[in-house]
């Protein structure tokens, strides 16, 4: 029987990737352990008892995806180990050792591949952790060319995406937010040293990397019946945002909700704690930006995990990335 259909209804792209992966989790069900060690987070989750929590993440770089002819071999080797270190990162943990499978067609250079190795090789001893295995395997048209690293570490105290949090916590991100479709996705560093300070806050309840953009990652951090309160002036912006919304016809928050690939920590702290406070340790460990951007709040009819403008009650609206979307 082949995977494929020409029947739409039955196709992956009717429903995207967030219900597929509802379908999925529940399809799991009988071999998938309820949270927090479940399906639903950055990495999964294993308690190994004498040495912590334990963290598992996979990620995938795929040829005209993830990557184009832009990129250097190294610049792609490096993010897809990157990529993986930002899930890492925002469970608060540190990476011990990575497996790599490689899926090619016959026609991939062996130059390129040497110099993306290269890439995951600097990147790797520049965080201090072991490839330790992998498989190669042929597969896909010519031109084809994937791969998918599987990396492990752990962390004292796993920060996930739902640690109890409420209306009135306090939602705060690093560094900047849009125009990283423009460069910043070859040169970011993954935010470890800082993933690592947050878990060490008992008050910081609830963390996610900014991947697909915030208007996606944020409402995962939302509890049902819960919407998000932006402080729209106080969104960090990158000045390539700016520039970037001159010529494409969008405005410069809507690049810095939408763009994706941020890989900057979005963080919820408990509401009895003051923000100014933890802000002012933070500048005194850490060279990116902390901003606070809004809070938790109970949401109304037709306002459940969405993203409001503090000032005017306003629904933010924003199409963010989604895999198998239309």
């Amino acid at each position: 029987m082949t995977p494929f259909t020409d029947q739409t209804d039955d196709q992956i792209i009717r429903i995207g990737e967030v219900r597929l992966i509802e379908k999925i989790t529940k399809w799991m069900e009988p071999i998938s352990p309820p949270p927090p060690f479940g399906i639903g987070d950055d990495c999964a989750v294993m308690d190994s008892g004498d040495v912590g929590t334990l963290l598992t993440t996979v990620d995938a770089l795929i040829w005209n995806e993830h990557f184009d002819d832009t990129f250097t071999p190294e610049e792609a080797g490096a993010k897809l180990v990157k990529r993986n270190l930002s899930d890492i990162a925002a469970m608060g943990g540190a990476p011990a050792g990575a497996v790599i499978a490689l899926t090619m067609a016959d026609n991939v250079s062996i130059s390129w591949l040497e110099r993306f190795y290269a890439g995951i090789c600097q990147a790797a001893m520049q965080n201090y952790f072991l490839i330790v295995g992998g498989d190669i395997t042929r597969g896909g048209a010519k031109d084809f060319f994937g791969a998918h690293l599987t990396l492990m570490g752990s962390a004292p105290r796993a920060i996930r995406r739902q640690g109890g949090q409420k209306a009135g916590d306090f939602i705060l991100v690093t560094g900047e937010l849009g125009g990283t479709r423009h460069g910043k996705e070859k040169t970011f560093t993954p935010r470890l040293r800082e993933g690592e300070w947050f878990g060490q806050q008992n008050v910081v309840k609830a963390m996610i990397d900014v991947t697909d953009g915030l208007a996606k990652d944020l409402p995962a951090l939302l509890p049902e019946g819960t919407c998000a309160h932006l402080d729209v002036p106080k969104l960090p912006i990158s000045e390539s945002a700016k520039q970037i919304a001159t010529k494409s016809g969008k405005t410069p928050l809507e690049h810095a909700l939408c763009d994706g690939e941020d890989y900057e920590l979005l963080v919820i702290l408990d509401s009895e704690v003051d923000p100014e406070l933890m802000i002012g340790e933070w500048q005194k460990k850490h060279d990116a930006p902390l901003s606070l951007i809004g809070r938790i709040a109970a949401a109304a009819d037709g306002q459940n995990r969405a993203l409001l403008d503090a000032a005017t009650g306003e629904i933010i609206q924003c199409a963010a990335f989604e895999h198998f979307q239309r």
